[in-house]
C-alpha cells in the first residue's frame, strides 16, 4: 500500500510538472509584456500554501488536476492599462501561446535527454529481408528502398514503419511508397504478414532495416523526429475519436493519466520521462484545439479579432469560455467516472 501511494505521488509531481511549465509560459509572457498577473495558481481547489510576491500571488492548491495564471481584465472589460484585454494584440497572443510552446519545449528536451545516450538510429531504409519474405524484387520490396509512406502514412523513422502497417488497410494489404534509385515508386496490395521470424526470438513483417551513427546535430534532428511523432499520434487518436473509431468511454481523465504514469514509474525512469514528454507534448496539441476554454479557443477569438481590426464584446467572449469550461468539466467528470469503474 505504501509503495502504491509513493508511485502515485511520484505521477501527481510529473503531472504537476507539466501543468507548472505550462502556466508559468503563460505567466512570464504577461509579465514581460506588462500585464499585470494577479494569481499563480499550480492545482485547483482548496489552497494549502499561499505567498504574495510582488504583484501575484502563487498558490499551490490540493488537487494536482490543473493550475491557472490570472490575469486582470481577462475575460471583461477594465479601465487599467495592464489589464491583459487593453494590451498590445501581439502581446495576448504570445501570452496565450506561450503555455502550449513551453509544453512542447518541455517534451522536446525530455526526449533530447533520453536519446542523447542512443548512438545509432535507425533508417526507414530497407538493409535486409527476413527468411520467407514473399515480396521481394522488382515488383515488389528491394534491399535499398528507403520508405516514404505506407498507405500515406508518413514514414521518417525505421520506427516509423510499425505504426504505419498498424494504421494500414484492414484487410492486409499495404501500399507502399519508396524511394529507389532517385525515383520514387508506388507498390500496390502488398499482403503483408505480421509472422516472419526476425531472429532472437521476435516476430515481425520480415523488415531489416539500416542504421546510422548519430552525430550531435543528428540528436537534435532525432529528437525532434520523435517529439514530431508524438505530436502526430495525439492529433491521429483525435481523428479516429472524432470518426468513431475510438468510443469517449475510451478516454483518460486525471485519475487514468496518473494510474498510468505511476504504473509506467514502476518500471523506470525512462519509461516513465518518455511518458511525461508524450503528455507534455499532448497538452500542447490538446490546448491549441480550436475549443472554448481552451488557448486554442482564446486564440481563434484573438484571431477573429485581428481580422475584423476591433476587439469583440469580452462579456460575450467570457460568456463563451466559461460554457465551453463548463462542457470540458463535464467531460472530464465522465471519463474520470469510466477510470474509477476500469480501476475498481
Amino acid at each position: 500500500m505504501i509503495a502504491n501511494v509513493f508511485w502515485i505521488l511520484i505521477a501527481l509531481l510529473g503531472f504537476g510538472l507539466l501543468i507548472m511549465v505550462h502556466e508559468f509560459g503563460h505567466c512570464i509572457a504577461a509579465k514581460r509584456g506588462g500585464v499585470q498577473v494577479d494569481e499563480f495558481w499550480i492545482g485547483m481547489g482548496p489552497k494549502l500554501m499561499q505567498k504574495q510576491i510582488g504583484e501575484t500571488n502563487y498558490c499551490l492548491c490540493l488537487l494536482p488536476i490543473g493550475g491557472a495564471c490570472v490575469m486582470r481584465g481577462e475575460d471583461e472589460d477594465s479601465d487599467d492599462p495592464r489589464a491583459f484585454g487593453n494590451a498590445p494584440w501581439l502581446v495576448r497572443f504570445v501570452t496565450l501561446i506561450a503555455g502550449v510552446v513551453m509544453n512542447f519545449v518541455l517534451g522536446f528536451l525530455i526526449v533530447l535527454c533520453l536519446t542523447w545516450s542512443t548512438s545509432q538510429e535507425a533508417l526507414p531504409t530497407i538493409e535486409s529481408f527476413a527468411k520467407g519474405f514473399a515480396f521481394e524484387g522488382e515488383q515488389g520490396l528491394m534491399a535499398g528502398d528507403r520508405i516514404l509512406k505506407i498507405d500515406g502514412y508518413r514514414i521518417w523513422t525505421g520506427g516509423d514503419v510499425s505504426e504505419g502497417l498498424r494504421r494500414g488497410a484492414a484487410d492486409g494489404k499495404f501500399d507502399f511508397l519508396v524511394k529507389r534509385g532517385g525515383e520514387r515508386l508506388l507498390i500496390k496490395d502488398l499482403a503483408l504478414q505480421n509472422d516472419l521470424d526476425l531472429g532472437e526470438g521476435r516476430k515481425g513483417y520480415g523488415f531489416h532495416f539500416a542504421t546510422q551513427e548519430l552525430t550531435p546535430l543528428g540528436h537534435l534532428r532525432y529528437a525532434l523526429v520523435l517529439s514530431a511523432n508524438d505530436a502526430r499520434m495525439v492529433w491521429h487518436s483525435l481523428g479516429d475519436l472524432f470518426s468513431g473509431a475510438v468510443g469517449v468511454d475510451q478516454l483518460s481523465g486525471p485519475v487514468g493519466v496518473v494510474a498510468v504514469t505511476a504504473q509506467t514509474a514502476q518500471a523506470g525512469a525512462r519509461p516513465f520521462w518518455a511518458l511525461l514528454a508524450f503528455i507534455s507534448i499532448n497538452l500542447g496539441v490538446m490546448n491549441l484545439l480550436p475549443i472554448p476554454g481552451l488557448d486554442g479557443g482564446r486564440l481563434l477569438f484573438l484571431l477573429v479579432e485581428g481580422i475584423r481590426r476591433k476587439p469583440l464584446d469580452r462579456k460575450v467572449e467570457g460568456y463563451v469560455n466559461m460554457a465551453g469550461l463548463c462542457a470540458l468539466f463535464a467531460l472530464i467528470l465522465y471519463v474520470t467516472g469510466q477510470d474509477i469503474l476500469r480501476l475498481l
